[in-house]
């Protein structure tokens, strides 16, 4: 009878295998390709058949099996992301070679198990002393198919005890309706790892059989590996809630690390350059810190500094603004909670801002606004450096950097009995008190120009400050400080049309009611050279650009080089 004839006899056994099959004759064309094989692959069956082979699998040992006649076994590949164990076999016919047959099987399911059984195989000598260790269950048979040891969780799994299959021989235990499949004999039989699933004492159970060869490449001993697939179901399920909790506290701390903007510091200020020196020397320690100043004269900027400065510096810098957040949540955000812990709180609990800030540095500001009970737990914390969240039992001890800040006069609150005079000592030990932007007038040219290129990039502009808006400048009082120039610079850029905002600009500003300063004029001449210095100096700071400055002056590039030598204006780019 010819092999084409056996393939049909043969057709729906090899369609009920659970094991891919692919078989090719002498011409390299593929005469079985069953169901299984179909789905590992993703090829339709009526496409394979009569195919080359190449032309269904591209880098395909097949052939090779089939030229040289030798056998391989347990080869992993990897197919369309699954990982594939296939035996390969040439076909004999008499002492003749008429193809070749691929049997292979999907283990992506249970690689884990593959890699615990590949260790169970260098250490075969010691197998009696650990499996019993094992979540998994164990069975151990030797080469004539008799069993020899089974670890607990086997006979949990099963509800049968080691002295009812022990020295029993695997097909008296299928007679005996102990299984319903033999794991072993089929490892004995094929020589190669099995996977199988059966049903035992009404679970489910992954079954994998490996061999375990001597040294001379005889089997001496077969080891089943059975493991609870509702029980593994259980752990993925576990396992990812656990990788979702994680994924949201990541997001979430990235979330506050990138809201820390860590802005350069822009000072010429005597004053203001001794709270800096200050500020970089006090780094160096954990000393708390509190910074005290006017609303908006960057004092979130000084404890930026204080934490890139520090050994801390790679680790979080986490702000909390005492003022921003309710006074119902402050508690809870500031510690966390457990699971549970009140109505509306998250399944899975919470971190809070101090846990997030572990190894780094938070950042206390408005610390004024804090009500008396939570500085209370505020105080507890620094002193004991350690908390304990909303619910929780455990401590969770602290290694943080405190910083804190205020516009409020602490010393005055505490008189009052509206601040605790133990914490207020507590974040005293370091004041750095920062000078209103009123009295560092020095530093509001440099701010103006640092303002104005920030935000002529930001919107694709190339605005310029009139000197007599700068004279208007350096008369106010800025009560609002750095924030309230930053704020009123971005105003005009993005509302004055023309490129050089002149005093008309601060008709709708808080500005409106100031005129620039009527100066000591001595002779034309030095007025006009005056202005011009002005004018050439600060288009060429807004630019970077002798060329951008002479097209906003409406002069030669040329003529700008010449005026900037005239006036001594550094030239850093032409």
């Amino acid at each position: 009878m010819s092999l084409e004839m056996n393939v049909g006899d043969w057709q729906e056994i090899f369609e009920s295998v659970h094991n891919g099959i692919i078989a090719i004759n002498l011409n390299r064309e593929v005469i079985i390709f069953n169901k299984a094989a179909s789905i590992v692959l993703n090829i339709p069956q009526a496409q394979a058949l009569g195919a080359q082979i190449e032309q269904v699998i591209s880098n395909t040992q097949l052939v090779q099996v089939m030229e040289k006649g030798t056998e391989e076994h347990n080869q992993r590949m990897d197919i369309n992301d699954r990982a594939i164990i296939a035996n390969r076999s040439p076909i004999r016919r008499g002492n003749k070679i008429i193809g070749a047959v691929a049997i292979f099987q999907d283990i992506s399911e249970f690689e884990v198990l593959s890699h615990q059984l590949d260790t169970f195989k260098a250490i075969n000598k010691r197998l009696d002393d650990v499996i019993d260790f094992l979540d998994d269950g164990i069975v151990v048979a030797d080469a004539q198919g008799i069993i020899v040891r089974a670890n607990n969780a086997y006979q949990h799994m099963t509800g049968i005890i080691a002295k009812e299959f022990v020295g029993k021989h695997v097909r008296d235990l299928l007679k005996q309706g102990y299984m319903n499949k033999s794991v072993t004999e089929m490892v004995l039989e094929r020589r190669s790892q099995v996977n199988v699933m059966d049903v035992r004492n009404g679970k489910d159970l992954l079954m994998s059989g490996n061999p375990v060869f001597d040294d001379r490449g005889n089997i001496s001993y077969v080891v089943t590996a059975v493991r609870d697939v509702s029980q593994l179901n259980e752990l993925k399920g576990k396992l990812a809630e656990s990788e979702q909790i994680r994924d949201k506290y990541f997001h979430e701390l990235e979330h506050l690390r990138s809201k820390q903007s860590f802005q350069q510091i822009i000072t010429k200020d005597p004053k203001m350059q001794k709270k800096l020196e200050m500020s970089y020397h006090v780094a160096n320690v954990d000393s708390n810190v509190l910074i005290l100043g006017e609303t908006g004269v960057g004092k979130e900027l000084i404890a930026q500094l204080i934490h890139r400065a520090s050994k801390r510096a790679k680790q979080p810098f986490i702000k909390i603004n005492c003022g921003a957040i309710p006074p119902n949540l402050l508690e809870s955000e500031f510690f966390g909670y457990e699971a549970g812990a009140f109505t509306g709180a998250l399944k899975e609990g919470k971190a809070g801002l101090f846990e997030l800030a572990q190894g780094g540095t938070i950042f206390l500001d408005e610390v004024g606004e804090l009500s008396l009970d939570l500085q209370v737990k505020v105080l507890r914390a620094i002193q004991d450096k350690e908390i304990t969240k909303i619910g929780g039992k455990k401590p969770i001890l602290l290694d943080i950097r405190i910083v804190a800040a205020t516009n409020r006069d602490l010393e005055v609150m505490v008189k009052e009995k509206e601040f605790r005079e133990d914490l207020y000592y507590r974040l005293n030990v370091v004041p750095i008190v920062i000078p209103p932007l009123r009295e560092r007038k020095a530093d509001i040219l440099s701010l103006v120009a640092e303002f104005i290129g920030k935000f002529n990039r930001k919107y694709g502009y190339q605005k310029w400050i009139h000197p007599e808006v700068m004279d208007v400048f350096l008369e106010h009082d800025w009560p609002g400080n750095i924030r309230e120039l930053e704020n009123t610079i971005e105003r005009l850029v993005v509302t004055y049309r023309e490129d050089c905002i002149g005093i008309n600009a601060l008709t709708e500003t808080s500005l409106r009611s100031l005129k620039p300063p009527i100066k000591d004029i001595t002779s034309l001449q030095a007025c006009l050279e005056s202005e011009e210095h002005q004018l050439i100096a600060e288009a060429y700071r807004t630019t970077g650009s002798t060329r951008k400055a002479a097209a906003i002056l409406k002069i030669s590039q040329s003529s700008m080089v010449k005026k900037m030598k005239k006036y001594n204006i550094s030239v850093n780019k032409l």
